[in-house]
């Protein structure tokens, strides 16, 4: 029998999930108080009078706990949700022409801009009333400004106030929304030049600031001595967990090779980080005296400045934390169990920060971990060589395997491919990452004192990561490296789980009853896709999505499409998910492509598409010409803001529906809309509205 007396927290944890999950729907604070206090105290009162004791188990007192976890995992979630304040700055409906921040990150480059985080302290309005509010908001500054940037600490006066990040407008399209939220960030602006000026200079106290500072300065240094741009990339993800430099042709070969997770800073790193420093200072630990608590105190240091380095991501928070427990523990010379250890870790993280719970780096991580430690001397147990090399080859590669395997449903789900190389790739990345992470560090180190030393690290640096990414795009090229366009529903991942944990009970138990279990829930996933594909098989309809600036239609017949218009990266983001989701395999039209189902013409900036008895006109230029009579359609589609006015467009088409499309301007959006709810026109206005599907 499993015996949970050494496992507390792989008890309490699962609750205070559960809690988490269950705050969203729980609106009642006052009331889930009083029932946490009834709860606590009621377990309590058991606990100090019962005669029994806890040697024998009590459903009841256990039952009552357990609740009582629930609860505070629903009151610290609500606690944290910043949201819920009356003075948040989404629960502010008066008009407001300025707001008052702080900057409280330093800028971050990317592709077009540089982001910054601002904290809301005060909105000023237009009577030069003003009002405490509070709340984060994401600016983003145009490059062209990279003269006058914001800097950590900076009070400012702002323009305007900022926009709610909208939902998404395409189905099944990330939601970039709900990920903010779960950071407490809920508004972003773009914010040039004329748009801010600084009240205050180092509001914020420099100390606050220190490891944004120092992340900055450590990134300069590498990017001056590691000159290659693919080396860079992967230098400054390796070592400060920065993915902003990464290329994307860098990231499609390491996540085509299954080697993505050597690119996030995660346990990998924070464990050889510890490697180095407990190698360092062991003769600390043959001190008569202090020199187990000096030895501790600079490992637990070294690893926690690190990760302040890294940015406190969640898979570093995770591995610090378990790393410290770890650490103190042996300093106490207690031990524990690795699985109690990672379970508290956990809890501590999702006490401090519930919205953690959501994030996938912190699904993804805490899953490898617990396959690794369960699976991996399962697996290595297979197969025992003889040979030096090839035992620790195949000990990397049941660490991968192990890894992979308690995290493959969650990774489908996310990024719908499998890379079927991973054991390879991984033999190749994780002693390449033994090798890259102290170098970036070493170099980082003389960069700071010896800079001649700096630039022989640096190439050395730089020759190696191009060794690394030579041979991981190798893996990447052999024949069906990857199984893309994967897509399974939620209910279809929890199943997945729930079919490999019957699968080790039985490999365990060695009763059939749990391959049973096993296979229902296959069936079920299977039933589920089969009846998904069915739906699909039967669906014709035309799509036209929202893409700012851009037309994008899609003609669906069950899993063949028919697309109009140029795939760029931003039109991939927001169409590629509902394309996974259907299952189906797109083409471009373009004039030498023969359909039976469609046909178009293209005339003077109209486009006549006839699809399934159905007319379609697309307007992508102004209207020169007013033909005799009207052309009768059934739907209009207007773009790059060919119509500002609907009485030129009603003399030349008679139609049963205008689509604004998302290639036109904000003002000529609202004009058309305008002008159609005047003249009572059905339409829809996908910037406004959301992508619009038309079953035909």
């Amino acid at each position: 029998m499993f015996r949970w007396v050494p496992y507390p927290f792989l008890r309490f944890t699962p609750f205070l999930m559960l809690g988490i999950g269950l705050a969203t729907y729980v609106n009642s604070t006052a009331v889930v108080t009083a029932l946490a206090v009834v709860f606590f105290g009621y377990a309590s009162f058991v606990f100090l009078i019962s005669k029994s004791t806890f040697s024998h188990y009590h459903p009841w007192v256990a039952g009552v706990a357990s609740v009582a976890i629930v609860l505070l995992g629903v009151l610290r979630t609500q606690q944290h949700d910043s949201s819920r304040d009356a003075n948040h700055l989404i629960n502010h409906t008066d008009s407001a022409d300025y707001y008052i921040a702080q900057v409280v990150s330093q800028p971050e480059p990317k592709k077009n801009s540089f982001r910054v985080l601002l904290e809301v302290e005060q909105v000023v309005a237009s009577d030069a009333q003003t009002f405490i509010r509070s709340g984060q908001v994401i600016a983003y500054q145009p490059k062209s400004d990279s003269c006058k940037l914001l800097q950590f600490g900076d009070e400012i006066l702002v323009k305007g106030l900022p926009d709610e990040i909208e939902a998404p407008k395409n189905p099944a399209e990330f939601d970039y929304r709900q990920f903010m939220s779960y950071q407490g960030i809920y508004h972003q602006q773009y914010l040039p030049a004329d748009r801010w000026t600084i009240v205050q200079a180092g509001v914020i106290p420099a100390w606050r600031g220190w490891a944004g500072e120092w992340r900055s300065r450590c990134r300069e240094i590498l990017l001056r001595y590691v000159q290659d741009k693919r080396a860079q990339g992967i230098t400054l993800a390796i070592t400060l967990g920065l993915k902003s430099y990464l290329e994307k042709e860098v990231q499609t070969a390491y996540a085509a090779a299954g080697a993505m997770h050597v690119l996030a800073v995660s346990g990998l790193h924070v464990g050889i980080i510890y490697l180095i420093v407990n190698f360092l200072f062991r003769p600390l630990l043959y001190l008569p005296k202090g020199g187990v608590l000096l030895h501790t105190v600079i490992c637990l240091q070294t690893l926690w400045i690190y990760a302040a380095l890294t940015g406190f991501s969640p898979s570093v928070q995770r591995a610090a934390v378990m790393f410290s427990f770890v650490i103190a523990g042996s300093a106490l010379k207690r031990q524990s169990s690795i699985y109690n250890t990672l379970a508290c870790s956990a809890f501590a993280l999702l006490w401090l920060n519930p919205y953690l719970m959501y994030s996938v780096g912190f699904q993804l991580s805490y899953l490898a971990v617990f396959g690794i430690v369960y699976l991996q001397p399962r697996i290595s147990a297979w197969w025992e060589p003889s040979n030096k090399l090839l035992a620790w080859a195949w000990q990397l590669t049941a660490v991968s395997i192990a890894a992979q395997i308690a995290t493959f449903p969650l990774s489908l789900y996310y990024f719908h491919q499998f890379p079927v190389y991973f054991w390879i790739s991984n033999i190749v990345v994780i002693p390449g990452a033994l090798v890259m992470l102290p170098l970036g560090l070493a170099t980082l180190l003389a960069g700071l004192s010896v800079p001649a030393l700096a630039g022989w690290l640096g190439l050395v640096l730089e020759k190696f990561i191009l060794s690394i990414n030579f041979l991981v795009s190798l893996v990447q090229k052999l024949p069906g490296s990857t199984v893309e366009n994967i897509f399974i529903s939620a209910s279809q991942t929890w199943l997945l789980y729930f079919a490999i944990v019957a699968l080790f009970a039985l490999f365990y138990y060695r009763t059939l009853r749990y391959l049973s279990l096993a296979v229902a829930s296959l069936f079920l996933i299977a039933t589920v896709q089969i009846a998904r594909y069915y739906q699909q098989s039967k669906e014709r309809s035309l799509t036209v999505y929202q893409v700012k600036n851009e037309t994008h239609l899609d003609f669906t017949e069950g899993f063949s499409n028919i697309h109009w218009g140029e795939l760029s990266t931003n039109s991939d983001y927001h169409i590629r998910p509902n394309h996974i989701q259907k299952g189906i395999r797109s083409q471009f039209m373009t004039d030498s492509l023969g359909n039976d189902n469609i046909a178009y013409s293209s005339t003077d900036g109209i486009t006549l598409f006839q699809y399934r008895e159905k007319t379609i006109a697309l307007i992508e230029q102004k209207l020169s010409k007013t033909p005799k009579q009207t052309i009768p359609v059934n739907y209009v589609i207007v773009a790059k803001n060919a119509v500002r006015d609907l009485n030129q467009l009603n003399q030349c088409f008679n139609y049963e529906q205008l689509i604004i499309d998302g290639s036109n301007s904000y003002y000529t959006t609202q004009k058309l809309t305008k002008q159609a709810e005047e003249k009572h026109i059905n339409y829809h206005a996908v910037s406004l509205q959301g992508a619009l599907t038309i079953n035909l």
